[in-house]
């Protein structure tokens, strides 16, 4: 798309005139984001960015708890719509390219990279029951393994899908697992056609065929199920503090060890959660964690459950999250560590930012927020100001 014609459609956008085969254009546009940014002057730029900041101002909210200040990450809200996540990044991509010469900009002090940092994408190793494994971002498309009668097959989309090729040699339990490295997410299909969504450092570990009278797999990190049903068998699932019991339904499970509670938050279905002699039956829009000191199952009510599975989508979402749940989950991602130089004040923060976006753009983004980081090598480095 040439610039002109890219700055006029930019206007209409943000103007809310343009029609739909103009958003569209705009929107396809906007996937390319971090390698076209028109070229534009800055009496022509100053008026659009105005515009452009506006709109999402509008969009934003304080959220201010009574006891705990609180801000709004200042390029989105939790649940803007695609137009004002579209021209947030604008804003944050054109302002930052053309006015960084007068601007303290955060990237200006940030150092050469040694070893780059990198969003991260589809990376997992399976492990199959012989104790033999496959790096699976590596591996061709296509036939992976064959374990009595059960199929394992990459596909053109890079799902493992498990399939049944001989229901009769099926005569043990054969464990496999699959794990994902920081940096890593991973989607695959059980043999009983459910399909199961890793997050970064995570893993499940699930027989190859559901033999017995339940299904049963073990999870480790963040997972997100949407279950295959079958009344006849219960799906069964494990993490190191508590037992999740579900028929078929869609759920996600957050039982990272670095977090403060195993949250269970449910989407679609009812799920139970068990933990020791204690059990409470989830509604969909509600999650049931356990905090790792108290040991006890907490029920409430989530206000947008899509935001807890943004992860799977592509975005970092976050709802009224501290400092520390920010970083973790960029650390994760990014395979980067955090390093924080000195005292922070308490905060909240409320907002969305695609995961795919470079380390560069990523620090950028914060800083609109009052999250200032500088990198050094594989370090984030968090500072005050």
């Amino acid at each position: 798309m040439d610039t002109e014609k890219l700055k006029y459609l930019l206007k209409k956008y943000n103007s809310r005139s343009a029609t739909p085969e103009e958003k569209r254009l705009v929107e396809d546009w906007y996937e390319r984001v971090g390698t076209e940014i028109p070229a534009m002057a800055e009496d022509e730029l100053l008026p659009l960015k105005e515009n452009i900041f506006s709109q999402v101002k509008a969009n934003i909210t304080s959220n201010k708890p009574k006891s705990r200040n609180s801000i709004a990450l200042s390029f989105m809200r939790a649940h803007l719509s695609k137009a004002a996540v579209l021209t947030a990044l604008i804003m944050g991509a054109a302002y930052f390219y053309f006015k960084q010469p007068k601007l303290k900009s955060t990237a200006n002090q940030i150092v050469q990279v040694k070893k780059e940092i990198k969003p991260g994408g589809d990376n997992a190793i399976l492990q199959l029951a012989d104790g033999s494994t496959i790096t699976l971002n590596e591996a061709a498309n296509g036939h992976l393994a064959n374990q009595q009668g059960i199929k394992v097959t990459k596909t053109k989309s890079g799902e493992l899908v498990y399939s049944v090729t001989n229901q009769t040699s099926q005569n043990r339990v054969m464990l496999n697992t699959v794990s994902t490295p920081k940096g890593g997410q991973y989607h695959l299909i059980l043999v009983d056609k459910t399909e199961v969504w890793l997050n970064s450092g995570s893993s499940i570990t699930f027989p190859t065929a559901f033999s017995g009278k339940d299904r049963k797999v073990k999870i480790t990190g963040e997972v997100y199920f949407e279950v295959a049903k079958d009344k006849t068998k219960p799906f069964i699932v494990n993490t190191n503090r508590s037992e999740i019991s579900v028929l078929g339904t869609h759920f996600n499970i957050n039982a990272y060890p670095d977090e403060e509670a195993e949250a269970t938050t449910l989407l679609e279905g009812s799920v139970k959660v068990k933990r020791n002699q204690e059990m409470v039956l989830l509604k969909p829009g509600q999650q049931a964690s356990i905090d790792h000191r108290a040991q006890r199952i907490n029920l409430r009510e989530i206000d947008n459950p899509e935001a807890i599975i943004a992860w799977k989508n592509g975005y970092f979402q976050f709802e009224r999250a501290d400092l520390a749940s920010v970083m973790r989950q960029i650390s994760r991602w990014y395979d980067a560590d955090v390093r924080y130089n000195g005292a922070f004040p308490v905060k909240e923060y409320t907002g969305k930012i695609p995961r795919k976006v470079s380390v560069n753009k990523l620090i950028e983004m914060l800083s609109y927020s009052g999250i200032h980081c500088t990198i050094n090598n594989n370090q984030i480095i968090v500072n005050p100001k």
